[in-house]
């Protein structure tokens, strides 16, 4: 692994090792895809096949609470089991240093200006590139380095900044984005969406919280 392998890099490696060998993965899952047992937790991805279930979760200690957390959940069950993907030092990437708001008011008009010469999926691409800058903005600690797209979600919301609805469908878009990036070209980009995600960016720049966010139509 070099060493500037990211997160999501990571678990794209396996992603890709599990499908060769013929298991079927889904990133960033939902009911009925998740076992009840995790209650409203969004594993990075699950895997089936060969008669096995396995929830894959990236991590970069194996001492962190909410991980440990996780792993009791699996102690009793036969039918799931958990395989963690550890990110070690040495494929660790460099700090990303908190961008300033002029440089992230500055990204959001550049959204605008895309969307309105029609230019949906770089303006998605920089969309989401914007969020993650936000949501490092408002949570330094957590966010220092690069983030998978589910990541950002679940902890934004479990933060209380993304409501319920707002992750929801910020999951869903977290897949067209993960499509886009991974070379389907043919991932349709609907300018409502884009639209949506640009007034999230402008109630985190105005108030820094996303709980006050337009709602969903």
């Amino acid at each position: 692994m070099s060493n500037t392998a990211t997160e999501e890099q990571v678990l794209q490696r396996e992603i890709a090792r599990l499908e060769s060998e013929g298991y079927d993965v889904f990133i960033q899952p939902r009911a009925p895809l998740v076992p009840e047992f995790l209650g409203d937790y969004v594993p990075d991805a699950v895997a089936t096949g060969h008669g096995k279930k396995i929830v894959l979760e990236v991590a970069r200690s194996l001492g962190s609470e909410k991980l440990k957390d996780v792993a009791a959940l699996f102690a009793k069950q036969r039918e799931w089991e958990l395989k963690i993907l550890l990110v070690t030092p040495t494929s660790s990437p460099k700090t990303i240093p908190v961008q300033s708001r002029e440089t992230i008011d500055d990204a959001i008009e550049e959204i605008e200006r895309l969307e309105q010469l029609n230019a949906l999926r770089p303006a998605f691409l920089l969309a989401w590139a914007t969020f993650e800058a936000e949501g490092r903005a408002s949570i330094a600690e957590t966010f220092d380095r690069p983030q998978t797209p589910g990541r950002l979600v679940q902890i934004l919301s479990q933060e209380g900044l993304l409501t319920p609805a707002e992750a929801d469908r910020m999951r869903v878009l977290s897949d067209l984005r993960n499509q886009l990036v991974h070379g389907d070209l043919g991932a349709e980009i609907k300018s409502e969406d884009l639209l949506w995600l640009v007034a999230i960016l402008r109630e985190m720049a105005a108030t820094g919280n996303l709980s006050t966010s337009p709602s969903l139509q």
